[in-house]
């Protein structure tokens, strides 16, 4: 008798165990994992079907440089911004001697897109030279990949067997690769998946949708060091100069909300002088928002003793309202995605629609300043144009800034007078290329508005081979420096991509 009570005792105790288990497994996963999911077996104690997960994108919305991040008026230095890289390691080190970058002198800049699609070992190699050298960057759509899925990462390894699950998998997927090193990985998930045991659902549903594990992407998440996911993590959507009237993003940036007029004055930014806000009392740093952040360091307007600098101020007013007021802006896929405006939506394909750098080239065209001061200039370029009288009518209170951006590699080098695309196709084998801005010696007060034109360019610079002089004086695409900006110059360097 004894015996039977002896076994009943365990098998009491064992289902005990077995639900509480049961319990503490179903809610560490609803406190880690933000997608609505079901859990059935797992879930089935507490009655809870759903379940959320950590914030894993986390965003960088904005990062402002100083006129000491971006040094325009010394003569001395120099702003060097880099294409998509890619993990191209040795294109990138061979444009960095072309340029002779100097880390004492010049300030390195990459707009995004530093890793994944070169092997995986060029991808850790550019990913420790960004982050060992702090270089100034925005995150480009495949950093974004990468970050999440290291977020990710770090969380399931923390739920109770996960790991072990994880481990098999991809234990079962090398030994696939091995036999069959053609094999497809989305495929064989898909096969994977639709075979597994109820028990092994559970574990897929971790997975959020439409996300491929073992890609690229999750190798160098796993692979990468603590410290190359920190850099990634301080990486921010955009970045904006006010000092040099410019913006850097990964794929782009709208001038003006396309469901409403461009002068519409009440909701376009570019289309109405903004007010001068007054003084306000310091805000306590815990409680600001993003977008008052951006307001913040700039100079009292009060304080002015000046009309040039009361201009600045509300040009600096003013292009902060891009990065508010126009909801596309604010949207991080719009930014880390951006090629073409179709139907009035933001859409990644290049083949149709606008680019949405032509919308912003028109949107600069149609600036006349604050006091109409450069309404000669659009009226000069209308001049034997046969063109829409609303377009010709169009005047905007604005003056023309710069936006630097990639992402676009099927374009090749896209520059105009104000916006610069930089991916030249490195990992197809093309080009790596860069913008390289001389600074200044002297100040001058007149905008330099002369648009580009194909004489700029020169078709015939690109065609080095790969045992070009590298120490020699530095080859550019162009024929003469470009214009940058108010009243800088520049010039795009480049060179001849190989594996």
């Amino acid at each position: 008798m004894s015996s039977r009570l002896q076994i009943l005792s365990y098998v009491i105790v064992s289902v005990f165990l077995v639900f509480f288990m049961s319990c503490g497994i179903a809610d560490s996963l609803r406190k880690a994992y933000s997608e609505n999911i079901s859990w059935r077996p797992l879930s089935h104690y507490q009655g809870h079907e759903t379940t959320s997960i950590p914030d894993v994108a986390h965003y960088v919305h904005v990062r402002k440089l100083s006129q000491e991040e971006f040094p325009l008026d010394d003569p001395k230095k120099r702003a060097i911004i880099v294409g998509d890289v890619h993990g191209m390691i040795n294109s990138l080190e061979k444009l960095l001697k072309r340029v002779k970058y100097s880390s004492s002198n010049d300030v390195l800049i990459h707009v995004g897109d530093v890793a994944v699609k070169a092997s995986h070992a060029g991808s850790l190699a550019v990913l420790k030279f960004m982050s060992s050298n702090n270089v100034i960057g925005v995150r480009g759509n495949h950093d974004q990949k990468i970050i999440e899925w290291r977020g990710w990462l770090t969380w399931v390894f923390s739920v109770p067997g996960a790991t072990k699950w994880l481990e098999r998998l991809e234990n079962k997927w090398s030994e696939a690769q091995r036999k069959d090193p053609d094999l497809d990985l989305e495929t064989w998930l898909e096969k994977r998946r639709k075979s597994s045991t109820e028990k092994d659902i559970a574990w897929w549903k971790l997975i959020p949708k439409d996300w491929i594990i073992f890609s690229d992407h999750y190798q160098i998440a796993k692979d990468m060091s603590d410290a190359d996911f920190h850099y990634l993590l301080k990486l921010p959507l955009r970045l904006y100069i006010p000092s040099a009237h410019a913006f850097i993003v990964h794929a782009g940036l709208l001038p003006s909300d396309p469901d409403y007029p461009r002068d519409d004055k009440a909701r376009q930014p570019l289309a109405a002088v903004p007010d001068l806000p007054h003084p306000q009392r310091p805000t306590v740093a815990a409680n600001i928002t993003w977008e008052e952040a951006l307001q913040e360091d700039l100079d009292d307007p009060t304080s002015y003793s000046s009309p040039t600098k009361t201009i600045e101020h509300l040009r600096n007013l003013q292009e902060i309202a891009i990065l508010t007021r126009i909801p596309q802006n604010k949207d991080p896929w719009a930014v880390l995605n951006m090629r073409s405006i179709i139907d009035g939506e933001v859409s990644k394909k290049s083949n149709k629609g606008t680019p949405w750098a032509k919308i912003w080239k028109d949107h600069m065209k149609h600036c006349v300043g604050f006091r109409n001061e450069l309404e000669n200039e659009l009226d000069d370029d209308y001049k034997g144009r046969d063109r829409d009288i609303e377009e010709q009518n169009l005047r905007l209170k604005c003056y023309p800034s710069t936006v630097i951006y990639g992402h676009a590699a099927s374009r090749g080098l896209d520059i105009k007078r104000w916006s610069f695309g930089l991916d030249s196709g490195c990992i197809y084998r093309r080009r790596l290329s860069a913008l390289v801005i001389q600074g200044r010696a002297e100040s001058s007060e007149e905008i330099i508005l002369d648009d580009l034109s194909d004489d700029n360019f020169d078709e015939d610079a690109p065609n080095e081979d790969e045992d070009d002089d590298i120490d020699g004086p530095i080859n550019t695409y162009t024929k003469k420096s470009l214009p940058f900006g108010d009243h800088n110059t520049a010039d795009i360097v480049s060179v001849k991509c190989t594996a």
